[in-house]
């Protein structure tokens, strides 16, 4: 194949529109609460940088002494770029709940704007993504497809509202990778492709392992002098990597210590048979059971190879690389986690090279329910946290923290709580049934709200803050939306008149 280039104004009029509609429907399915410990610390961070003008966060998050810094003080152990991604949301839900007034809780607002912040990273990586399958050849109508599988036939649909890092870091990455394969000739392109490696690196630190291989990438792929193709993608990356080892150096007195390597939980250097096990085939993580698309992806990179080799070896190095570093955790599992949250960053890799695949006869049906199941999969996770269905199970005397039994898989009891807490909301959005007694005096609001669907716009009608009318017409104005930007997508990228 010939160098892989950008296409003209409709294709980007078409991403734009993809993003807009993946947006609104994430918008729509977002839950707007905080109930990890991850993008709580985050958010606080974010507080701090806004109101106090520091990165240190509290010791009451469950930090504990590897987290406190050379000054005493306890700093995230998470990379800088989430907490800074947050601030304009921070903001806008810090006005918003000054207009408001009390009622719901003072931080309420502020944690629901910056908890949807993430929905916009998902849009962006959905334009990100549709860019990248054009710059290798793909129709458009065939990357809008693949795109859309992506979003929501993977976990990045359920984590598209809750406020993780994984997220922004699949929308840094894949920009970089899109800069790498898109534009291996142009200086600025190589440029912006090293700062967006630098900013997957100052989201979560193992995406240093994934812009190393971009960097090899831009070395082959780039016409002589190959040095100075790496010199120019090192102009963009060294600066980043540089304000990733200052900060480290601030908080925890050496360039390279994030917090993590003291940290035992973590565990670094544990089995990667037991990681990587996990991570493919446990119920509680196994890539293949809460995105079994995943199962079409050797065909799609097979399809893929045989178009862009030295491409389709750069997708299954990025996820190689930083799957090794997943599977050497002894927390593998992510914490209170719906499926594999550390693979979240790497669906692309295995997603959008189906873009080139044609199945034969006999494998569409086949393909067509692998995908049906892959959709259905997500909504367990999209309707219902995981994480407080976790936290009503410890209160109810559970104290396994991770279950790996099949019994307790997260799919199965976010599955019956969807029926129990859906069925809930049906009759409440009726008329039939009244709202619940919300009692969060001994509880967070987010958890006295746990009988709900994780649906923003949900919560704010048990609250009283809109009416049962309000919260549907919100509903369905949302959806409507979405379907016309995507239709809208879907015309041209067939390339029929609009």
């Amino acid at each position: 194949m010939g160098k892989p280039t950008l296409r003209g104004a409709r294709d980007w009029r078409t991403g734009m529109w993809l993003a807009a509609g993946t947006g609104l429907l994430c918008l729509l399915t977002a839950g707007g609460s905080m109930t990890s410990k991850d993008p709580v610390v985050a958010y606080d961070v974010t507080v701090n940088i806004v109101e106090r003008q520091t990165l240190a966060t509290r010791s009451d998050h469950g930090l504990y002494d590897a987290y406190r810094g050379v000054d005493g003080q306890y700093y995230s152990p998470f990379g800088v770029a989430q907490s800074i991604w947050n601030i304009p949301f921070y903001l806008a839900g810090r006005a918003a709940a000054n207009r408001v007034g009390g009622g719901i809780g003072p931080d309420a607002i502020p944690k629901a704007t910056v908890a949807l912040g993430t929905v916009p990273a998902v849009a962006l990586l959905a334009w990100v993504c549709f860019q990248l399958l054009l710059a290798l050849g793909a129709t458009s109508s065939r990357a809008v497809g693949t795109v859309l599988l992506l979003i929501f036939a993977t976990p990045l649909w359920p984590y598209s509202g809750f406020g993780f890092n994984q997220p922004l870091m699949a929308l840094f990455l894949w920009a970089a990778v899109l800069g790498a394969v898109a534009g291996p000739a142009r200086r600025s392109t190589l440029v912006m492709t090293g700062v967006c490696a630098g900013l997957a690196i100052l989201t979560r630190h193992e995406s240093s392992v994934a812009a190393a291989v971009i960097a090899a990438y831009v070395a082959i792929r780039a016409d002589r002098p190959r040095i100075r193709a790496v010199a120019w993608y090192g102009a963009g990356l060294l600066p980043m990597i540089a304000v990733w080892g200052a900060v480290n150096w601030v908080r925890f007195g050496s360039p390279i210590e994030s917090g993590y390597f003291r940290d035992p939980i973590v565990g670094f250097g544990q089995s990667m048979l037991t990681g990587g096990g996990g991570l493919l085939f446990s119920p509680y993580s196994s890539v293949f059971l809460y995105a079994p698309i995943a199962l079409l992806s050797v065909a799609g990179l097979r399809a893929l190879w045989r178009r862009d080799r030295l491409t389709a070896m750069l997708f299954v190095l990025v996820f190689v690389s930083c799957f090794a570093v997943y599977a050497s955790l002894g927390n593998w599992m992510g914490g209170r986690s719906y499926g594999p949250r550390y693979l979240v960053p790497l669906m692309p890799a295995l997603v959008l090279p189906l873009a080139f695949w044609s199945p034969a006869p006999s494998m569409r049906r086949v393909a067509a329910a692998i995908i049906a199941i892959s959709l259905g999969v997500q909504v367990p996770g999209v309707l219902v946290d995981y994480a407080k269905v976790r936290v009503d199970r410890a209160v109810a005397g559970e104290t396994v923290a991770q279950d790996t039994r099949w019994v307790g898989t997260p799919l199965l009891l976010n599955a019956r709580a969807t029926m129990t807490n859906g069925a809930r909301a049906v009759r409440f959005l009726a008329g039939v049934e009244a709202a619940p007694r919300i009692d969060a005096d001994g509880a967070p609001l987010s958890q006295a709200l746990s009988f709900s669907l994780d649906l923003w716009w949900l919560y704010l009608a048990y609250l009283g803050v809109i009416g049962r009318g309000t919260a549907v017409a919100i509903a369905l104005c949302l959806a409507a939306a979405s379907a016309g930007a995507l239709y809208r997508a879907s015309v041209l990228a067939r390339g029929s008149p609009v």
